[in-house]
């Protein structure tokens, strides 16, 4: 290929995504800018940070970005009954997204990258073989072009639409506040709270961050939900039996928001000069809203095929897009269709599945033995074999067909419009 363009490689977004997916082109030799729109790198936040092991052992991350280490998990039915699970060892740590970003972008320029902040961009298009950007840097016309274009902008990202992508997911609403002075129950125990009524179309959470802080929040389906996060999420806090108790004398120390895609179809995520990648490829599991560990996957594959396509190898972003599939492809899949399911269960529907693993000693076995947040699929089998046993047949039987039903309509049509979904969303 020509290199008479300014980078290789442009890589757009600075999250956990855009930061690994820098860093490792850069290290491959590929002339790498990395360019975040914000002034600064990690801020606004919008996740609560969990971040499993898997991703600690696979990408050598060091222990000092760690503020909690996750064991335990608690699940609040919409009655308040509740289903407790402790794993043998730890599943995950959460981290500051704010440091963790800003520690993957300064290992992106240790190996050679390039970074602009305060650069916003508007448009791509491909020209004389190569792709540009244009947009505003600091309030001033910027424009460069490359070889490819990472895509790492997030859930609504602006240039993949200019290259041909047809973005299809829903966008879910998000709100959390980081709090003080929270009364925990166990430091190592985030706790789940369902029901239709207290966050339709997903759920909330209280997302212990140690010394007595916590990260509390709720994310609303707004083609579900009758009112604004807002809404929902002070409806919680101060009407939640449990959670009003834990906060009875916390302090909010910020406050965080954000959409996250989720139900992503199965659409290419590589066209000629441009890769997507986290969020802005829908790498986020349906039934959690998590994709960190999924988007790093994805973003060092990314930089792989980059490499190869500035190379001379037209194919290698067709080889991106089905090695991340393989790598991650059915746990996307297998939340799909436990979350189409999971909308259309009632409180009663709910309130059943978590009496059964409350009360079920073998099924929480299971669970603790088999349950990985990040490979949730591993469950759904073992889940629906000690659903179908005579003792537990009667109370499951709905919730179940329903599992059936929609999870199998999902392995043919995702239920998603042909556009990216923008109509209901609501101000958090």
């Amino acid at each position: 290929m020509s290199t008479s363009y300014d980078f290789d490689v442009i890589v757009v977004g600075a999250g956990p995504a855009g930061g690994m997916a820098a860093g490792t082109a850069a290290a491959m030799g590929l002339r790498t800018v990395l360019i975040e729109e914000h002034p600064e790198i990690g801020a606004p936040t919008h996740c609560s940070g969990k971040l499993q092991l898997h991703a600690f052992r696979e990408f050598n991350l060091p222990q000092r970005l760690v503020l909690n280490t996750l064991q335990a998990g608690a699940f609040y039915a919409p009655n308040g009954a509740v289903a407790r699970v402790r794993r043998a060892v730890p599943d995950s740590h959460v981290v500051d997204r704010a440091v963790f970003d800003r520690w993957l972008a300064h290992q992106a320029q240790e190996r050679g990258a390039e970074l602009l902040l305060d650069t916003r961009l508007r448009a791509a298009e491909r020209v004389n073989g190569a792709v540009r950007v244009t947009g505003e840097r600091s309030g001033r016309a910027f424009s460069a072009t490359a070889a490819l274009i990472v895509d790492a902008e997030g859930a609504r990202p602006v240039l993949p639409k200019a290259l041909g992508f047809q973005l299809r997911r829903r966008l879910i609403l998000g709100l959390q506040y980081q709090m003080t002075d929270v009364d925990l129950e166990e430091p190592d125990c985030p706790e789940v709270y369902l029901g239709t009524a207290a966050a339709p179309g997903f759920f909330a959470w209280l997302m212990p961050i140690g010394d007595r802080r916590a990260r509390v929040g709720i994310c609303v389906d707004p083609q579900l939900a009758g009112r604004a996060p807002l809404h929902y999420l002070e409806s919680l806090l101060q009407g939640h039996p449990v959670v009003s108790r834990r906060l009875r004398y916390a302090r909010i120390e910020r406050k965080l928001a954000g959409p996250i895609p989720v139900l992503a179809s199965r659409s290419p995520t590589a066209v000629d000069g441009m890769i997507l990648v986290g969020d802005a490829a829908g790498h986020v599991k349906a039934t959690s809203g998590g994709g960190i560990y999924f988007s790093l996957i994805a973003a060092r594959l990314a930089a792989e095929s980059a490499a190869a396509y500035v190379g001379g190898d037209r194919d290698a972003l067709i080889r991106y897009d089905r090695r991340w599939r393989r790598r991650f492809g059915r746990e996307l899949r297998a939340t799909t269709m436990a979350r189409l399911a999971l909308n259309r269960m009632t409180d009663a529907d709910l309130n059943a599945i978590v009496a059964t693993i409350a009360a079920d000693e073998r099924l929480r076995a299971t669970i603790e033995r088999l349950g990985d947040t990040a490979y949730q699929s591993r469950l759904l089998a073992p889940f629906m074999t000690h659903a179908l046993r005579p003792g537990h047949l009667a109370t499951l039987a709905r919730p179940m067909l329903k599992i059936i039903r929609y999870g199998l309509r999902a392995l043919w049509d995702d239920e998603i419009p042909a556009e990216e979904n923008g109509a209901g969303e609501m101000n958090p």
